[in-house]
């Protein structure tokens, strides 16, 4: 199989659904997928790594997928590397590299692949979620879920979910909780997309209208977990939509969005969390 280089903004998403397809779904852990990735560089240790894998056959199904990127972060002596197993990829291996401006990927490497402009991320979403047999509701909504996340938007394309039915049963599950039951349930909800909007949203509803001293238990409890950011993110979600309507939420929501940066600052997830919830009350 020729190597795919796919290129643009979306790159790194028409990769993955290029591997989602030819494995049938990649799930956490298959045993024929390697994902070689990296933020600055990508060195030679970890493409000898990816070289070794490919020499073995498939464990399940008839192919395996290498997925490689962003291929213009390749050292020189990474790239020289994988130009062998470029020339000569086995009969069962499926390489995938991704690159959002392949004029910087080295022509040697970009010479031995084919070619494949990817479209912008929502729109591949849209339209890989859509063949998956979503609604256009149901579409609208994980998009605007994913955000960021591709992966998670990936694992409804594998897996078919009641995605309306799903998220309000969650919201009658949270509504029957305390405001700090939610605070402790919350670390482990925020890892499903539905069931963290659901309980993010009654959670934010609680708030709202919940004495100084129980919002300032909550934060604490937050505080402790990995929660803050999705805390946060959901806050911000929430109070942009609401300023478009009443700018007296504008600033507000400003102070949330910064909120989320300067934990990113390793800047106190307490304190943060207590500035924002009681915003209004600040006076």
């Amino acid at each position: 199989m020729i190597p795919e280089l796919h290129c643009g903004a979306g790159a790194r998403l028409s990769a993955r659904l290029r591997a989602q397809e030819l494995l049938g779904g990649l799930g956490p852990a298959h045993p024929d997928f390697f994902a070689l990735e990296g933020e600055r560089s990508l060195g030679i240790d970890r493409v000898r790594e990816l070289v070794l894998w490919a020499r073995y056959a498939p464990l399940r199904g008839t192919v395996r997928v290498a997925l490689l990127g962003p291929a213009e972060r390749l050292t020189p002596e990474a790239a020289n590397a994988l130009l062998k197993l470029l020339e000569e990829v086995p009969a069962y291996l499926a390489v995938l590299l991704f690159a959002e401006a392949p004029d910087r990927v080295l022509p040697t490497v970009r010479s031995r692949c084919a070619l494949r402009w990817a479209p912008p991320p929502r729109e591949a979403l849209s339209r890989a979620l859509a063949q998956a047999g979503y609604a256009p509701a149901e579409i609208a909504l994980l998009l605007e879920l994913a955000e960021e996340r591709e992966e998670e938007a990936l694992a409804f394309v594998e897996e078919k979910r009641d995605v309306l039915g799903e998220l309000e049963e969650a919201r009658r599950e949270a509504e029957g909780m305390t405001l700090l039951e939610l605070a402790e349930r919350l670390p482990g909800e925020v890892l499903d997309p539905l069931r963290r909007r659901a309980f993010l949203q009654v959670f934010w509803e609680k708030v709202r209208t919940a004495p100084a001293h129980q919002v300032l238990a909550t934060a604490e409890i937050l505080a402790r977990s990995r929660a803050v950011p999705e805390v946060l993110q959901e806050i911000a979600r929430i109070l942009c939509a609401q300023a478009a309507s009443d700018p007296a939420v504008l600033s507000w929501a400003r102070r949330a969005l910064l909120a989320r940066g300067e934990l990113e600052a390793y800047a106190n997830p307490r304190l943060l969390l207590e500035v924002v919830l009681l915003w209004p009350r600040r006076g």
